[in-house]
């Protein structure tokens, strides 16, 4: 094996996030790639592209791949890209709205070969998660791929079948339907769900005025959410800390890892597959002057530069030290 990738404070990168298509058939409000697609759509990603990538990382000591796009599954060679990250040792995952998923003889064909499905899943029933992704039946689909890879898992991850994962994201139009759409999350099996911010990229950049949450509605609604998922577990991404109330160390902040993101990129008047290192999980994000003092501050990554630039961040109030 070659020398792997070493961080600045010596974390070792293993997670390798691959964009494999730029088109879906969805056009969520809030979509972070909406620019990119419109950019790159002309341009697949081809399977031999997608293999050098692979094995130049697993080479590397990269030990996990999460599949991206766009819509990932309706890559024409999906399930042989699958085949070759598990025989290159790799951990796969998805993240899906269920395109392919949603169908029996897909399904019976990925499965096996995907350890983690990460589906987006935007409210508790159809008329809240359609508008989100302004595309009706798109509720229907996801569930029904989610219910799919819920059956065929034993106990989620290799030799247990595909572990069901749910990413939700937030924004004004869904927020107060949130603590339903966890109580759905448990009932369809998921084994974690993500509770994403509003990030202000692509799409909802254009529309973050209108789109991100008030902090001080995160801080009432976030906290209730755990109690009605259950026994699945929670992740929020992008939400300060002291938003969470006693739940502060369900931030997802505490439990990202580095990863590289290959995607298509411009150098120049070139557009190459290039690799972006993330160490740290404060993308687009940064403390505030009433993050100061704050005994987590170490820890959490702040709130939304771009928020900090509208609105007024009282809502904010730093937890006192020991």
């Amino acid at each position: 094996m070659t020398e792997p990738w070493i961080g600045p404070a010596g974390q070792r990168m293993e997670r390798l996030e691959l964009h494999v298509t730029y088109t879906c058939p969805e056009r969520c409000l809030f979509c972070s790639e909406e620019h990119r697609m419109a950019s790159f759509r002309r341009l697949p990603v081809t399977w031999g592209r997608v293999a050098t990538v692979l094995r130049t990382h697993a080479a590397r000591g990269v030990r996990a791949v999460h599949l991206t796009g766009g819509e990932p599954t309706i890559h024409p060679r999906f399930v042989d890209i699958l085949r070759l990250a598990k025989k290159l040792g790799m951990r796969t995952s998805v993240g899906t709205i269920g395109t392919m998923l949603s169908r029996p003889d897909f399904a019976r064909r990925a499965l096996p070969l995907l350890d983690e499905a990460l589906f987006s899943l935007h409210g508790p029933d159809a008329a809240t998660h359609d508008a989100m992704t302004r595309r009706p039946g798109s509720f229907e689909q996801v569930t029904a791929a989610i219910r799919l890879a819920r059956d065929s898992s034993t106990g989620g991850g290799t030799g247990g079948g595909t572990g069901v994962y749910i990413n939700t994201v937030i924004t004004r139009h869904n927020v107060q339907r949130l603590p339903e759409t966890a109580a759905l999350a448990h009932d369809l099996g998921a084994a974690l769900l993500i509770v994403s911010n509003t990030t202000p990229e692509g799409a909802a950049l254009d529309a973050y005025e209108a789109l991100a949450v008030p902090l001080d509605t995160l801080a009432r609604i976030l906290p209730r959410v755990p109690e009605r998922a259950r026994d699945t577990v929670v992740r929020f991404f992008g939400v300060p800390m002291c938003l969470l109330g006693e739940h502060r160390m369900l931030s997802n902040d505490l439990h990202w890892d580095p990863r590289v993101t290959v995607e298509w990129g411009q150098q120049g008047d070139k557009v190459v597959l290039d690799g972006i290192y993330s160490w740290t999980p404060a993308r687009r994000r940064a403390h505030v002057a009433s993050c100061g003092g704050c005994a987590v501050q170490e820890l959490c990554t702040g709130v939304y530069e771009r928020y900090a630039e509208l609105w007024p961040v009282d809502a904010l109030q730093p937890l006192p030290r020991p």
